[in-house]
């Protein structure tokens, strides 16, 4: 699995990294998912999309929510439910 940087914000003077999560599959498609670091806490979820720029946008909504591992299922689940 591949982990790409998507941006960084700040949170208490620390900074919250996004990753997007891109995994190959046997058929030699991707399948994309998200990644939040924040003080030491980490948490991936993969498969959530095989489209790129769905990903990219729940990224972007993520970074400008200043959205933390703590909170991160319960966002993703609500945008996928949209």
């Amino acid at each position: 699995m591949r982990r790409i940087l998507m941006g960084t914000a700040w949170c208490h003077d620390l900074p919250v990294q996004y990753y997007l999560l891109a995994e190959a599959r046997e058929d030699e498609t991707e399948v994309y998912g998200i990644g939040v670091e924040y003080a030491g806490e980490r948490l991936e979820i993969p498969n959530i999309t095989p489209l790129q720029y769905r990903i990219q946008k729940l990224a972007q909504m993520l970074i400008r929510g200043l959205v933390t591992p703590t909170t991160l299922h319960d966002v993703t689940e609500d945008w996928l439910l949209t």
